[in-house]
């Protein structure tokens, strides 16, 4: 999926913290961890069969543009092969978004090329492209957005000041992009619609930065109204519902829906992975070693399939599971090399006290 730690953990530290208002206990849902676990493994196995859905749709949709003579049409046409490709190919999903640009400049339309620049912006952010990503946005003409353009706009801002304040070693360089990121967030609340995505996702890291857990769950549920099952928006609903149980400290619910999004992006088709590799380490904290490594090296393939360069968060989660799975080789040896020792010591004892009642009875 296309969520970058880095982003979300910093947004929730620079958040305005208000009013703590504990909660000490909520219901949890009946989930069956297992269950959920055999799906994935099942959706991995029959992932070229999702891989293959996608790239039929990819293919209908490249020649219904190839054979379109409306311009006006060809934008609308080219946009859905942009969304296609944004969570699956991002060098296909940067081409196309720059197609956008074309087209919407060629029909005079500054408001559809300044959301597409947005849009091709926040893509290049997503993909560590952040030079690029500037140069975008400085080209947009702000004044010709319309409020979904807007909404664009001031998303694609707050993500790559977000990145940028993540990655700087400097402190003063950091904090001024965090200080950007605030006011761009603000900026999106201002202008998204209170049912969109963009909106609900940062109400939630607000709520979930204040404490308000409760109503952070409010706004999932909400949320979980809106989307359609089994699907790349579904699978962004459950991630952010994990958050609210990983601020509470509940486990299995965490593990539970990064599952529910891990599976959703596959059954998608999604090559952006994230909460499958985050899984993995709860997974491999849990001692799952094998269905860990699993799930990291089925999740790496997917990301390099996205981007020939995995994101630090990314390669950290791999890095954490495969010292995990180091570690538990390594304890499994020494208990072997343990088990050993003690049986020779056994066998020489006991080889010892034979010897020494033959000796006595001669």
């Amino acid at each position: 999926m296309h969520v970058k730690r880095s982003f979300f953990v910093f947004l929730l530290l620079t958040v305005t913290v208000g009013l703590a208002h504990a909660v000490p206990t909520l219901v949890d849902e009946q989930i069956d961890l297992n269950a959920l676990y055999q799906q994935i493994d099942d959706a991995i196995i029959q992932s070229p069969q999702y891989i293959a859905e996608r790239e039929n749709k990819i293919v209908a949709c490249r020649n219904r543009l190839l054979k379109e003579k409306n311009e006006e049409k060809k934008v609308t046409i080219a946009e859905e092969l942009f969304l296609l490709y944004q969570p699956y190919r991002n060098d296909s999903a940067l081409h196309y978004a720059e197609v956008c640009i074309s087209l919407a400049d060629s029909l005079h339309r500054p408001d559809l090329a300044g959301r597409f620049r947005s849009l091709l912006a926040y893509q290049c952010s997503n993909s560590d492209l952040y030079n690029e990503s500037l140069e975008q946005l400085r080209n947009v003409d702000k004044s010709a957005l319309d409020k979904n353009g807007l909404c664009d706009y001031y998303n694609a801002w707050m993500h790559v000041c977000g990145e940028l304040g993540s990655y700087t070693q400097r402190q003063e360089v950091r904090e001024r992009y965090f200080a950007l990121q605030n006011l761009y967030r603000d900026s999106v609340l201002m202008v998204a619609d209170e049912g969109s995505e963009h909106y609900l996702h940062l109400k939630m890291d607000i709520l979930n930065a204040r404490q308000l857990y409760q109503d952070a769950l409010k706004v999932s549920d909400e949320w979980f109204d809106m989307v359609a099952t089994k699907t790349h928006e579904s699978a962004y609903a459950a991630f952010y519902r994990s958050m609210v149980y990983e601020k509470l400290g509940n486990h299995d619910m965490v593990c539970y829906w990064l599952g529910r999004s891990a599976l959703d992006d596959i059954r998608c088709a999604v090559m952006n992975q994230a909460s499958l590799l985050f899984l993995a380490e709860h997974l491999a904290d849990d001692g799952d070693i094998n269905r860990a490594r699993r799930y990291v090296e089925f999740a790496k393939d997917c990301n390099y399939s996205f981007c020939p360069r995995l994101h630090n968060y990314q390669v950290n989660s791999v890095i954490k599971v495969i010292e995990k799975s180091s570690q538990a080789t390594q304890d499994r040896a020494n208990l072997i090399l343990i088990i050993a020792s003690v049986a020779i010591v056994l066998l020489l004892i006991a080889l010892a006290y034979t010897v020494f009642r033959l000796r006595r009875h001669k």
